[in-house]
């Protein structure tokens, strides 16, 4: 029998992931005219493919400031080349508002703080590319930077180190109690910082409004898939999507739900995902899934997000406010943009991929591996450097 491509909505048992009834609701045709071949063969919607790449330039970046009050680390690397291994540099953070640490923090990459009051770094600040920030450097805390710095407010600092070139404004102050060790100082206006965090619409659409371009222009009907397959669901669901766009009202229940990709999707969901128990998203082998929320995102027991051995193959961009909440023992591997949302965690935290959140505070530790293929490949492309 050939392979067919097909979409599942399955009630799973309770005591897991294994499917007590499946019941196969469409089989996968292609009407003409509709660019779902098109999609699949990778030449249709390219814009998601750009839009990651304009999104996810940072491992973390921030739209308020960011306040480190716990152990923080980012590292870098390529999941083309082989798993996550630690100390990879490309890592960068940035930040649109002021910076502070009161722990130590070690940037796998460049740091940019685009806010007029710029870094307190009250403990140890090691960052692997260059250093930009709008403001001022200051603080008791030793900092060290591998690259070039460039400081457009004062530095007052107990110890500072640049490998490359420190720029400074001459009518800004510069002092620095105990070591101070530089390659070159350069006394001389300081380039204006941008907003490091693309937190702003997307070529003037927000999420929602990307979201409800895709009501009708999807591929729904080419697998049967209704709209509101997944909304108001009591018992666990498991659906499962070939190669195409699609479109869901909600994904909203009591249950667990799992999202099963087997090719280059893109999902488009009107409401919340809601979710009482779990919601998984689990990407077979070379699937990928540009997946846009235009409410909020939520599971009550347990978030299953990608895959930690790819995931520059998972996108998820969430449109509503509030809290993004990420229960224990969650797995987050993706990257994440959620610019009206806030991170609040009160377990560690390891993210494997990118987040560009609201604001981020947590309690626990922090460490974020950036999987570099996000970007476009270095010879297609050049992306910041860090």
């Amino acid at each position: 029998m050939p392979w067919r491509f097909g979409l599942l909505l399955a009630l799973v048992s309770g005591g897991g992931w294994s499917c007590s009834l499946v019941d196969p609701v469409a089989s996968l045709h292609d009407p003409e005219g509709d660019g779902r071949s098109e999609y699949c063969a990778g030449q249709g919607s390219t814009g998601f493919v750009d839009l990651a790449a304009q999104t996810f330039q940072h491992a973390l970046c921030t739209c308020e400031g960011l306040t480190v009050s716990t152990p923080f680390v980012t590292d870098a690397f390529r999941s083309s080349q082989g798993p996550w291994s630690p100390g990879g540099r490309g890592a960068s953070i940035g930040t649109n508002g002021d910076f502070s640490n009161a722990a130590s923090m070690q940037v796998g990459g460049s740091l940019q703080v685009g806010g007029t009051r710029g870094i307190q770094a009250a403990t140890t600040l090691s960052i692997a590319g260059e250093l930009r920030t709008r403001g001022s450097l200051e603080g008791n805390g030793p900092v060290s930077v591998e690259e070039d710095a460039h400081v457009g407010g004062d530095i007052t600092l107990g110890e500072l180190t640049v490998g490359g070139i420190l720029t400074l404004p001459p009518e800004r102050n510069l002092s620095v109690s105990g070591s101070f060790q530089v390659s070159e100082l350069r006394r001389e206006p300081v380039a204006p910082l941008a907003p490091p965090c693309p937190c702003d619409a997307f070529d003037g659409e927000d999420i929602g409004a990307l979201v409800s371009g895709h009501v009708t222009d999807n591929h729904n009907a080419s697998i049967g898939l209704d709209p509101a397959a997944l909304d108001g669901f009591s018992e666990d669901r498991t659906l499962e999507l070939p190669c195409g766009r699609f479109y869901l009202s909600r994904i909203a229940g009591t249950g667990s739900a799992k999202l099963v990709v087997r090719g280059r999707s893109a999902l488009f969901v009107g409401g919340d995902v809601d979710v009482g128990r779990r919601f998984e998203v689990a990407l077979l082998e070379g699937a990928e899934l540009d997946l846009f929320i235009a409410g909020r995102l939520f599971a009550a027991e347990r978030l299953s997000l990608g895959s930690a051995r790819f995931p520059s193959r998972l996108r998820v961009y969430v449109g509503g406010p509030g809290s993004f909440e990420v229960p224990a023992s969650s797995l987050l591997a993706g990257n994440f943009h959620a610019p009206e949302a806030s991170m609040d965690m009160s377990e560690k935290l390891e993210l494997f991929g990118a987040l560009l959140i609201g604001r981020l505070a947590s309690s626990g530790e922090v460490s974020i591996h950036y999987d570099l293929d996000v970007l476009p490949p270095p010879t297609l492309s050049h992306p910041p450097e860090g």
